[in-house]
């Protein structure tokens, strides 16, 4: 049968309307995606408030799974969901992850958990431990648990019972500082010491992360016994630093000599330097304060190759290891608090890049080849670029640093998620998995997150917390006034902890015209706020302890602090959720049989990597980043080698100023990836 001519028209008609309709749903969707484009650059309130729920939802993914499959073993293994021992036998996840419930406002939660550690932790047990991770993440968790408890608790809730479990802990690890220099041993016996033929030699980070625990415990049990061993440990590695002033990398307790002569501010030796600037504003320290003023210049001087860090020889200062090691992502947060914001900025945002390229950082970033250093590929979910993300927001609200963190959340809940929790990345280029969820996963990465996201800002003059019934009580606590450990447990500011000991090694006279924290012990709000405008002042160098000044005059300020320290310095050489009640069901077993469970599935990893597809599709919730309807074949960070990392001809190096801002963020491929990823 023929086509009628009236039927051709009707049929060209229809076609053509299929066409003009098609060509509107492509602009729509042109329009959406433009839209969808700007909303990724631009941290709305309500952008900020599904990444907070997003970060939520991932800390509760670990926590709760960790409750039911691991405690109280010390942590999870995600993908085979059970759990295992690691540095000891003490709940190490559930410790560490305390303040944690505090500040997602879990405080019922908060409640039952110290509760269960006071009435079942104890350390008289024949375990030998590292003496460093033991006190960061125990001894700070049951210090920080301690100090929140007596804040956001009801009295009859809290009867103190942390703080002789912390000190009970305090004794038994001092014993390693029981040696010749004053440095510690590396590891202790909780229950009978030092080990007989413990090997003596440690790292510097080892050595002297001690202050602000010991410090504390020693102001709140009026006894000076800890902070004087964690203040000649820090002074005994001064005195044997090298005639270039810099201090190493690991270092013979017995007779001070260096055994790996190499300095820099990664591994080995980050939270040395973390601690000297951290320790001198919780306790209005000028010795501490004095210290980090003369390291962060040689720092700038020997190890800075702008905008990277690297190691160099403690004697001549000579290039060694041309590398971006991971646990460098702390140093913008430190730079910012210190009120370099400049080069902070410079240098998280190369950091940042590296974040972009394989959707993760390795452990270690070869800087002239642009590519994975060998046997560093893995990404164990540290927590060091989020916090320096977290500090670098504090410092002037910038949007970028949302930006920036976005990216983090993303890859973290969608790549790492797995049945049972978040697993380690044994290959940042792969995306392998690894059968391990590390601790300070939920005491530190989801922490410096959800607080970055919970921030208030004010857009416009408008607060964007107006609205009480999306963002009631944001802030628990009192954020502003307080200090994290490098396990990120936090330590609120308090007067009692300006105390000051009379022995003449530690308290020196001040000078008559100098203003600093002390005059304000009474008020810590006034303490606070005054380091509020100092963090806000940020195209000029801080004087922290100098809080009367936030202008011009700052760069005078410090020198003149530096002089008021020199007697200090003197003193260094001449001295040498949703599962409350899981806790009462927990089935209290000890059992150790699964402590190597880590190293008996990684040939599992890959098929289960797409555990997290179904994760994704199956969280019916209001975050933004979860409820991507996506596959993760998408998610392809394989690249070129950065433009601005080259090694020239002669052999010699050189390190390009770090990219534009053009390279850097606008980076077509990058943007084009993630919004195909988004």
């Amino acid at each position: 049968m023929g086509i009628r001519p009236n039927g051709i028209k009707n049929t060209i008609t229809l076609l053509v309307s299929i066409l003009i309709l098609t060509l509107m749903s492509i602009v729509s969707s042109t329009s959406s995606d433009f839209n969808n484009s700007q909303h990724f650059y631009i941290p709305t309130p309500i952008l900020k408030d599904r990444l907070k729920s997003d970060v939520k939802r991932m800390f509760y993914h670990g926590y709760d799974n960790y409750i039911k499959h691991s405690f109280p073993k010390d942590e999870l293994n995600p993908i085979s969901c059970s759990g295992h021992n690691t540095f000891g036998d003490y709940a190490l996840t559930f410790i560490d992850s305390l303040d944690s419930l505090v500040v997602l406002g879990d405080l019922k939660e908060f409640e039952r958990a110290i509760k269960w550690v006071a009435e079942n932790i104890r350390f008289d047990k024949n375990l030998t431990v590292s003496v460093f991770e033991t006190n960061i993440r125990v001894l700070g968790g049951l210090l920080s648990a301690h100090l929140l408890a007596e804040q956001h608790l009801q009295a009859n809730a809290y009867d103190g019972s942390l703080l002789p479990l912390a000190k009970d802990l305090g004794d038994r690890l001092l014993k390693a500082f029981e040696t010749p220099t004053g440095i510690p041993y590396g590891a202790v016996n909780l229950k009978y010491g030092v080990p007989i033929g413990e090997i003596a030699i440690t790292s510097t980070a080892s050595a002297t992360t001690f202050s602000l625990e010991f410090g504390i415990l020693s102001r709140l049990t009026n006894d000076r016994r800890y902070d004087d061993a964690a203040r000649k440990a820090v002074r005994s590695i001064w005195k044997y630093r090298s005639d270039l002033e810099l201090v190493g990398n690991h270092i013979n307790i017995i007779n001070g000599e260096w055994t790996i002569k190499e300095a820099g501010i990664g591994t080995g030796v980050d939270s040395f330097y973390e601690y000297l600037y951290k320790s001198a504003i919780y306790f209005d320290d000028d010795e501490y304060l004095s210290l980090f003023e003369k390291n962060y210049k040689l720092i700038n001087k020997y190890i800075k190759k702008d905008p990277w860090y690297v190691d160099v020889s403690i004697d001549r200062a000579s290039i060694v290891w041309p590398i971006y090691n991971s646990l460098q992502s702390f140093w913008p947060g430190i730079q910012s608090m210190y009120g370099d914001y400049e080069n902070a900025f410079s240098t998280i945002k190369s950091f940042h890049i590296v974040w972009r390229r394989y959707g993760f950082i390795p452990e270690g970033y070869n800087l002239l080849s642009g590519n994975v250093q060998p046997g560093q590929k893995g990404y164990p979910l540290r927590p060091e670029l989020a916090e320096s993300l977290y500090h670098m927001y504090q410092t002037n609200k910038d949007p970028i640093f949302i930006r920036m963190a976005k990216d983090l959340v993303w890859t973290i809940s969608n790549i790492t998620s797995t049945k049972c929790g978040h697993a380690n990345v044994l290959d940042v280029e792969s995306h392998q998995l690894d059968d391990r969820m590390e601790s300070f996963f939920l005491s530190e990465t989801c922490k410096y997150l959800f607080l970055l996201f919970n921030s208030i800002d004010n857009y416009n003059g408008t607060d964007i917390h107006k609205d009480s019934t999306t963002y009631s009580n944001p802030n628990p606590i009192d954020i502003e006034n307080s200090i994290f450990n490098t396990e990120g447990h936090i330590f609120p500011m308090q007067s009692r902890f300006f105390k000051k000991f009379t022995d003449k090694t530690i308290n020196q006279k001040k000078s008559n015209d100098k203003n600093n924290l002390k005059e304000k012990d009474n008020n810590k709000d006034d303490i606070g706020s005054k380091m509020n405008d100092n963090l806000n002042n940020n195209n000029e160098k801080k004087e922290v302890v100098n809080n009367n000044n936030n202008n011009n005059n700052n760069n005078n300020n410090n020198n003149n602090n530096n002089n008021n320290n020199n007697n200090n310095n003197n003193n260094n050489n001449n001295n040498n959720n949703n599962n409350n009640n899981n806790i009462n069901n927990i089935d209290n077993s000890n059992d150790n049989n699964n402590d190597n469970n880590n190293n008996n599935n990684n040939n599992n990893n890959n098929n289960n990597n797409n555990n997290n597809n179904n994760n994704i599709n199956n969280n019916n919730n209001n975050g933004l980043l979860l409820n991507y309807d996506i596959t993760l074949e998408k998610a392809n960070w394989t690249c070129e080698p950065l433009p601005f990392l080259r090694r020239i001809s002669s052999g010699t190096f050189q390190f390009i100023g770090g990219p534009q801002d053009i390279e850097w963020f606008e980076d077509k491929k990058i943007r084009d990836a993630m919004f195909d990823l988004a």
